[in-house]
């Protein structure tokens, strides 16, 4: 059992270790900082006094009796019950020697928690002298701002080690997601999709990164498009770990890497840190700007048509006039805008639409998480000389007309739906629960809602039908439904 006068060891004092350090020392527990570098060790004991002067001024007043540095495991004060926390290379051989050390130090009543993000807490366990006292606990950086923790439980961990490591992050004013190991946990797991469809339609020329960045925040709500995210997180770390899940499922193509990121590694163009990956970040670099459809003239005739949808929101924030059709049971909801069908994407083609009604022309609108909230939104036609009457109804509702090709399932949609089907996975192998999915994504990569919760938003059937339609067009098991979604 873990208290708040439970001594926390850190090893490792880059800056995931110093964030768990100050997290720790600021909950009020003695904290042993175990690098081998003294250098390291005086920046990181610097660092800290500094991050705890301005939130914690007590607690940094009286570090010195708190934080012990210490240059390696074996010099630390010896405490029965320490919590041993990792924060070294992602490496087996070099967190197995960290664990054999410690264990041989601290004794068998001692915990050895991992801060792994992509390694097996169960291939670890087996590495370690007491693999029933090693534990997952994933942070997020920055640690001190972060809520998330992933406790990750391996095939041997003791479960009450599991519960102590939960109750302590908990005590640090964490929100925990329980975890059964596999590979990428939760996070590094389900959020693929995010980077790797994004990529998939830059790949297939259906628009550039700023008008798919663009996309994805104003229909989404996200705070960041996938590839100025990409760009924040570094595409050397970001395709590693792609490549680290993508081979632990033994290259199922849902984590297949994108060629367009490994030529970035390759030309060391990893993002911000490089000062260039897929935008520049010279002090004179041009913002690139995301493409828009010129509004035209608004339609002089709209008609609705099929059952309430998405587009009603579209036809009361724009304010025109609308008739009203009766319609088949079971046919689209349709906005007829003058000689223009609207329709939202099924996952089908705006040429595919098209030829569904003898040649019409065919607008597609992406899905939004939120169309009352909507600022921006992908549009594909059949026939382009359509889009601009589609734009002025989008300006009038307040929407921007993105344009992209006329690819299937378009771009959030598309985005979310694999998302979606992988959170879906997740939970029916065992791993998570869907709760604890929908906090981890929110807590964890900050997206506005979690992915079960935008399936409700949108209906099972809904998404369901989006990856049937992306599987009709590509024939890729990538978008293989899971079966859950179909029961």
């Amino acid at each position: 059992m873990t208290t708040a006068s439970t001594p926390i060891c850190v090893v490792g004092a880059g800056t995931m270790g110093r964030g768990i350090a100050q997290t720790a020392l600021a909950a009020g527990h003695p904290v042993y900082l175990v690098d081998p570098q003294q250098a390291q060790l005086t920046a990181a004991a610097e660092d800290i006094e500094a991050r705890l002067a301005k939130r914690h001024p007590a607690i940094a007043a009286s570090l010195d009796s708190l934080l012990t540095t210490c240059t390696s495991i074996e010099s630390a004060p010896q405490h029965p019950y320490t919590v041993v926390i990792e924060a070294v290379l992602e490496s087996l051989d070099v967190k197995a020697a960290v664990f054999a050390a410690a264990a041989g130090h601290f004794g068998p009543d001692c915990i050895l928690a991992t801060n792994t993000s992509s390694l097996s807490v169960s291939e670890i366990a087996a590495r370690s002298p007491m693999p029933h006292r090693v534990v997952g606990m994933h942070f997020f950086n920055p640690v001190p701002i972060m809520k998330l923790v992933e406790v990750v439980t391996g095939l041997q961990t003791d479960p009450r080690v599991a519960d102590d490591i939960d109750k302590l992050a908990v005590a640090w004013g964490k929100t925990v997601a329980r975890v059964t190991n596999a590979p990428g946990f939760i996070v590094n797991r389900v959020a693929r999709g995010f980077y790797g469809e994004p990529l998939r339609l830059l790949q297939e020329c259906a628009a550039s990164p700023a008008t798919l960045d663009a996309i994805i925040r104003n229909s989404g709500g996200f705070k960041m498009g996938p590839f100025e995210l990409m760009d924040l997180i570094g595409h050397d770390v970001n395709a590693a770990v792609t490549r680290t899940v993508w081979t632990a499922f033994n290259f199922d193509p849902r984590f297949e890497p994108s060629r367009i990121q490994d030529e970035l590694v390759a030309a060391g163009r990893y993002g911000r840190k490089r000062g260039q990956g897929f935008y520049r970040y010279a002090a004179d670099a041009e913002p690139d700007a995301p493409a828009q459809v010129q509004a035209g003239s608004p339609p002089a005739q709209a008609i609705r048509r099929g059952p309430s949808s998405e587009l009603d929101a579209v036809v009361e924030r724009s304010g025109i006039t609308v008739t009203y059709e009766e319609s088949a049971r079971d046919a689209p909801a349709e906005l007829v805008l003058d000689a223009a069908v609207v329709v939202l994407t099924r996952g089908r083609t705006a040429r595919s639409e098209s030829a569904e009604r003898d040649g019409v022309p065919v607008v597609v609108l992406d899905r939004c998480l939120s169309f009352a909230d909507a600022t921006g939104i992908a549009v594909a036609s059949s026939h382009e000389y359509s889009l601009p009457t589609v734009a002025a109804v989008l300006h009038l509702a307040g929407i921007t007309a993105h344009p992209v090709s006329d690819v299937p399932g378009l771009v959030l949609a598309r985005t979310l739906a694999v998302v979606a089907n992988e959170a879906w996975e997740t939970t029916m192998q065992g791993v998570a629960s869907p709760d604890a999915i929908d906090t981890a994504m929110k807590l964890g990569t900050n997206y506005p809602a979690g992915p079960f919760e935008w399936t409700r938003t949108w209906s099972r059937s809904a998404v369901l039908e989006l990856l049937d339609a992306l599987w009709s067009s590509y024939h890729d098991t990538r978008y293989r439904a899971n079966r859950l979604l179909r029961d």
